[in-house]
């Protein structure tokens, strides 16, 4: 186990390693190149066909935990019903996703979304490649979540991996020559495209007999598929709720400028929460094996030696974010004017309540238990942003932030109940946890603030002297709450028996 834990970890650190590549360098690129207004209206067409990524329908999720429930079970003959039968409901919604994308030449898409710089026809091809972008992702994305079917997880994200980068590679020369956004969306669709084909032929050398086609497909086991895949679409839409439609909404409300400081600030603080995904990411397959197996025992395990991991690593990462944001805004995009503390502030509690929510979320998404945590993402986002509409109107993004954060906190809340009910009620899992988070917060947060007002006119040199000194303190008081010399103690013992092992066998 820790060793298949060790490659994903891996796989998913370098995956962190292109996010952090992709959203640190095309920013400032195309700011350089293009300038501030044409760059927010790229990021309004990227939201607004970013909702065409819902029509994998949790799909692709579903069917790789389910078939590697399955086959774990030795359940061969339900294996390859299900697989064909999803695949063939995946390339249905892939098909209306193509016909989706196309409608933009049929609308008069700049009126639409209030697009002033772009062309008509340069923003419909842009957008219309960027939905055929979005439906190849989808394709392949399922063929990705297979490679754990036969162990090799890694390799599904070591591909994903490659297709990002790959797309963010062909864009820079372009952006250089300052290309219309429409054929750096085609560069982009191509290369996903390409890259998705390498997948697929990869995967079916792993998988052997297993089969990855059509054969067999039931339209009764794909309807059947729609109602636990339909719940893995209501969380997906919630990638469309806090990424795709504030950017729309607070473009309709307050302008492009203000989607720019948003879209920064929410970039700053995702990479925190990014290196804190590639941890959860590491254990998902995981937690899937055990379910297969039915080991309680070591899905607990798992559970709480993770909890402590990520709990310790939360507030370090997000209050490093929060406090290295002016010099990063300096040296990034030299602009310290897009710093705004009280912006920045609150996107690092909003970050802070997202990471603990995406912990307690993923036992449920990697073991097919996800029903009930499926309708309180799906309908806490919904009602996020019905409320977050009048209240940006009268406060503006403090209104829309603050709003938010309070959807993440009452969420996170209503999770950790469906943490109990997964586990029957087991004793061991408590509240200590998240009131330790509280305590670690309303400690570290205002002295944060005030380490950031206090250079806030200084040089460089010293907001970054000040950074690093709170961010080791930071690392210290997370190593003393949340007990992380436990998960030391054990990992030391598995490398020991894991040693021991080997040498046996020698």
């Amino acid at each position: 186990m820790l060793q298949r834990i060790l490659k994903m970890l891996r796989a998913t650190g370098a995956g962190f390693a292109i996010t952090f590549v992709t959203q640190f360098i095309l920013p400032p690129a195309f700011i350089r190149f293009y300038g501030v207004g044409p760059f927010g209206e790229w990021l309004v067409l990227s939201a607004t066909l970013g909702y065409l990524s819902n029509l994998n329908f949790g799909i692709g999720i579903y069917a790789g935990n389910e078939l590697t429930i399955l086959h774990g079970r030795h359940r061969s003959q339900e294996y390859r019903v299900l697989q064909a039968s999803t695949l063939a409901l995946l390339l249905a919604m892939v098909a209306l996703g193509t016909l989706l994308s196309a409608s933009v030449f049929l609308l008069p898409l700049n009126a639409l979304l209030h697009l002033h710089i772009l062309t008509p026809a340069d923003a419909r091809w842009t957008a219309f490649l960027l939905g055929l972008q979005a439906m190849m992702q989808i394709f392949c994305g399922y063929y990705s979540n297979l490679f754990m079917v036969v162990g090799k997880t890694h390799r599904g994200a070591d591909w994903f991996n490659a297709r990002r980068l790959a797309a963010t590679l062909l864009c820079l020369p372009l952006m250089m020559l300052r290309a219309p956004f429409s054929v750096v969306a085609l560069a982009q669709f191509i290369a996903v495209l390409l890259f998705s084909l390498l997948t697929i032929l990869d995967l079916k050398r792993l998988m052997g007999p297993l089969p990855l086609g059509l054969s067999g497909a039931s339209w009764k086991v794909a309807r059947a598929s729609l109602a636990p895949s339909g719940f893995f679409a209501m969380v997906y839409m919630q990638l469309f709720f806090l990424y795709q439609a504030p950017v729309i909404l607070l473009q309709w409300i307050l302008g492009p400028e203000v989607v720019v400081l948003f879209t920064i600030s929410r970039t700053v603080l995702a990479t925190a929460r990014q290196l804190l995904q590639t941890i959860t990411d590491s254990i998902r397959p995981e937690i899937t094996f055990a379910f297969a197996a039915r080991d309680r025992v070591k899905l607990l395990q798992i559970f709480h030696y993770s909890e402590k991991i990520v709990f310790s690593t939360i507030p370090v990462a997000n209050l490093s974010a929060f406090l290295f944001s002016p010099l990063l805004l300096a040296v990034w995009l030299h602009r310290l004017s897009l710093f705004d503390a009280y912006t920045y502030g609150l996107m690092t509690l909003v970050s802070v309540a997202m990471s603990m929510r995406d912990h307690k979320q993923f036992f449920h998404f990697s073991t097919n238990t996800h029903q009930r945590f499926a309708l309180i993402v799906f309908f806490g986002n919904l009602l996020m942003i019905a409320v977050s509409i009048p209240v940006s109107l009268r406060f503006g993004l403090y209104g829309f932030l603050s709003v938010w954060l309070a959807s993440e906190v009452t969420q996170m809340g209503l999770l950790y109940r469906e943490n109990k009910k997964l586990f029957d009620n087991d004793p061991s899992i408590t509240l200590m946890p998240v009131l330790k988070m509280i305590l670690v917060l309303l400690i570290s947060t205002p002295f944060c603030a005030g380490l950031l007002h206090l250079t806030a006119h200084r040089s460089l040199l010293w907001m970054g002297a000040a950074a690093t000194a709170g961010t080791l303190l930071l690392i210290v008081e997370s190593y003393f709450v949340f007990g992380i010399k436990d998960v030391w103690d054990l990992l030391r013992r598995k490398l020991k028996a894991d040693a021991a092992s080997v040498l046996v066998r020698a």
